[in-house]
């Protein structure tokens, strides 16, 4: 059995709807819903910190859960450290040498020296999201477990709602249904990798069975102002903009080197980001409420 945390979050309904034999998933539903829980899992429900496997009957586990918001980061440093570090060190103590996939982020790069950024990059994190990522990887490979950590870059597309939604492909799209006005933080000009969630969901099988450290991006960066322009192409609509102070913490350009994933897990992103905001689109549209069911 693969046990996903985090499984009926964004990325971890993504992975486990990849993942080959049974599948266990945990989650207390803090930012998914019940139905967003992929078909046939296992439900272990509660928070990472609470819930107990039975660790004889888990094959790998692939982690996903954990708090992934900058700007609330800085805000409240203290849930992050808590949700991605304490609750993760409780979870694993009595895990032994079990092969993790761990969901980290381009985050614990801090802002780049060189572009693109490589898994050989210094790790000066600027913010508490970063910093505890970045001491969770420390912690897992402290533990003894068979880690292979994935740093993302900006997993988007397909199926892409949070219950505190703050990424801003879904918020302009939502924005394209309802006509609010979308706030962007800065002048439009940070630079971003996205890379789309079926794509990650994709390398992780493949990580299972490889070690490592390795980004998942595109290897192409958009600016804010091409990704709204993007995302007015793609609907139709104008989509209205309100610009904001810059948010503190974020890094002004994060652009992914992804050979070392190429070469290892020989893993290649299939789509852009026309097709990663077009597919959104369309699922948005089937799904305006999304998973908004009873529970």
């Amino acid at each position: 059995m693969i046990l996903v945390t985090g499984g009926a979050g964004y990325v971890g309904r993504n992975v486990a709807r990849v993942l080959k034999g049974p599948v266990a998933v945990v989650d207390d539903f803090r930012n998914s819903w019940r139905a967003s829980l992929p078909p046939g899992a296992t439900l272990l429900e509660g928070d990472v910190a609470s819930v107990r496997p039975d660790w004889d009957k888990v094959e790998a586990v692939v982690h996903c859960a954990g708090s992934m918001d900058v700007a609330e980061s800085v805000r409240d440093p203290a849930l992050y450290w808590r949700n991605n570090v304490v609750a993760a060190a409780v979870f694993f103590r009595d895990a032994g040498a079990k092969r993790v996939v761990f969901s980290s982020t381009c985050q614990v790069y801090g802002e780049p020296e060189f572009l693109p950024v490589s898994e050989d990059h210094p790790t000066r994190p600027i913010n508490p999201y970063g910093r505890t990522k970045l001491a969770a990887e420390e912690l897992f490979a402290g533990l003894g477990l068979r880690l292979t950590v994935l740093r993302y870059f900006n997993a988007a597309g397909g199926d892409q709602i949070h219950r505190n939604e703050t990424h801003l492909i879904p918020r302009l799209l939502r924005a394209a249904l309802t006509g609010e006005t979308v706030p962007i933080f800065g002048d439009g000009h940070a630079i971003r990798d996205f890379v789309h969630v079926e794509d990650v969901a994709r390398a992780h099988v493949a990580a299972l069975e490889r070690p490592g450290v390795y980004n998942l991006g595109s290897g192409r960066g958009a600016s804010v102002v091409e990704i709204v322009e993007v995302a007015r192409r793609v609907t139709g609509k104008e989509i209205p903009l309100r610009f904001e102070p810059p948010r503190p913490g974020d890094p002004k350009v994060l652009v992914a080197d992804i050979s070392r994933a190429r070469r290892d897990l020989g893993w290649e992103p299939r789509h852009d980001l026309r097709s990663i905001v077009a597919g959104t689109w369309e699922w948005l549209k089937a799904h305006p409420q999304g998973y908004s069911l009873p529970g």
